[in-house]
């Protein structure tokens, strides 16, 4: 069924498909969900070294952890000997590495190869070249941004920028120490929709 002929107050909105084609999702998921900044965890879910959670972004499944410096660090959650899925749990924490299930290449928190079976026997292998795929990342006001894009707009044009075209300036929010709130508790839900 078609409706025409609507009032001027009321705006059209798109036709079906385009809210259950497959196409029309992988699109969004390339020209959208990977362009652009998202806000994935609170820092303080990744509270030390060794603490990480996986994201899915996109068609991207990514590894968030806190690594030895002290800083948030992302990765694409994929060996790179054979493309299995690095860390399989949503959250965890690993002492010094990531370890691949599948043939146990090993990765240190700063995402460097430091392990492989027959690794020695390998000299064309490159420890760095072939360490796990970033993704950039940002913390602010106590939370983790990614973006998978190659070249990510700028954090500070549009994350920033929309909260100074909202509120004005970027001390507005910041007044209400964000990055200093803690989790008073947690529920996890389905929604049937």
């Amino acid at each position: 069924m078609t409706i025409t002929n609507l009032p001027p107050s009321l705006i059209p909105t798109l036709s079906g498909e385009y809210y259950t084609a497959p196409e029309v999702f992988a699109q969004e998921q390339e020209r959208v969900f990977e362009t652009m900044w998202f806000c994935v965890a609170r820092a303080a879910d990744l509270a030390k070294p060794g603490a990480f959670r996986t994201y899915q972004v996109g068609r991207e499944s990514m590894l968030v952890s806190r690594s030895r410096d002290g800083s948030i660090k992302a990765f694409l959650n994929i060996c790179r000997h054979r493309g299995a899925k690095l860390c399989t749990e949503e959250s965890g924490e690993v002492k010094r590495a990531f370890q691949c299930p599948y043939h146990a290449w090993t990765y240190g928190l700063d995402g460097k190869l430091v392990a492989a079976p027959n690794l020695t026997s390998m000299p064309d292998i490159d420890r760095v070249e072939y360490g796990l795929i970033n993704v950039h990342v940002r913390e602010w006001l106590g939370y983790v941004w990614v973006s998978l894009a190659d070249e990510p707009p700028s954090f500070e044009a549009d994350v920033q920028g929309a909260v100074v075209e909202r509120l004005g300036d970027l001390e507005s929010i910041e007044r209400y120490d964000i990055d200093n709130l803690q989790l008073g508790r947690r529920i996890t839900y389905d929604v049937k929709a």
